[in-house]
């Protein structure tokens, strides 16, 4: 072998190997077959509200923090189709609850699949908590409270790592008489380079309730909101991911019906997040 053929052999060698790590972080990302990728994250929220009423303006406000913990574990049924199950647990950091020990869980899938640069991908979703876990037993009749929501993904791969995507998102609670129901738009860019990922997006919320919060069955105008997410990683290895990520709320509007309202001065959420692939 000469020496410009062990050139072209040694640069194929490392095309190959490159061509092998896989980017954990990006919005249509999934284990291959027989894989599981698992996502670790510790999180806080802080959220300002206030309280106006008619004839008298704002009465009054309050500063609420949330530190929670979150694992999903997702495996690759194939290529293109995966299943997932979670855990969250919100720590009692305002004293407002039972204990700190206060889970949700989740269960979900994920199809994907492509054409040429399109990339699709749909994703449905389980969730449930007990309330009672929460606030105790002690008059607290509620029972478990569910929902089921579906997440619909749409990018284009540009090449070079880049991907803008967008996101229609439903979610709505079940086996409840007035049903809420959330939607969300997302339209976002996520680059790749290796040993590094970076991902941003506006996302725009949009809530409507069948229940105007007294039990009447009539319904709430939809209150929305305008946010921004970011994130970053970077790869420790081709299978380890470690990142921060970011949402802040840049607009609300509560359009619920009466003159008493509640407002949303601030609300923003930072965390740390952990991706492996085994």
């Amino acid at each position: 072998m000469n020496y410009k053929t062990m050139l072209m052999a040694s640069a194929a060698v490392l095309f190959a190997s490159q061509a092998m790590a896989e980017d954990l972080t990006g919005a249509f990302s999934v284990p291959g077959k027989g894989q599981i990728l698992s996502e670790t994250t510790l999180g806080l929220t802080r959220t300002k509200t206030s309280w106006k009423v008619a004839g008298l303006g704002t009465v009054g406000s309050v500063i609420n923090d949330s530190v929670f913990a979150t694992e999903t574990l997702e495996y690759g049924l194939s290529d293109k189709l995966s299943v997932n199950a979670g855990i969250i647990n919100e720590f009692d950091v305002e004293g407002n609850y039972n204990n700190s020990h206060n889970f949700a869980y989740n269960l979900g899938a994920k199809y994907n699949t492509r054409y040429d640069d399109v990339l699709f991908q749909v994703g449905v979703r389980y969730n449930t908590w007990n309330p009672k876990s929460f606030n105790g037993h002690h008059n607290n009749d509620v029972r478990w409270q569910k929902s089921l929501g579906t997440d619909i993904k749409l990018g284009l791969d540009l090449g070079n790592g880049v991907t803008p995507y967008l996101v229609y998102s439903f979610d709505s609670d079940i086996d409840v008489k007035h049903r809420g129901i959330d939607q969300s738009v997302s339209l976002g860019v996520h680059k790749y380079a290796g040993k590094w990922a970076l991902d941003g997006a506006v996302r725009y919320e949009w809530e409507s309730n069948a229940d105007n919060g007294e039990g009447s069955g009539r319904a709430k105008k939809n209150s929305t909101e305008t946010w921004f997410d970011v994130a970053g990683d970077y790869y420790l290895r081709d299978n380890v991911a470690l990142g921060l990520y970011g949402n802040y709320l840049v607009d609300a509007h509560d359009k619920s019906y009466g003159a008493d309202k509640e407002h949303t001065n601030f609300d923003y959420e930072v965390g740390l997040r952990v991706k492996v692939l085994f």
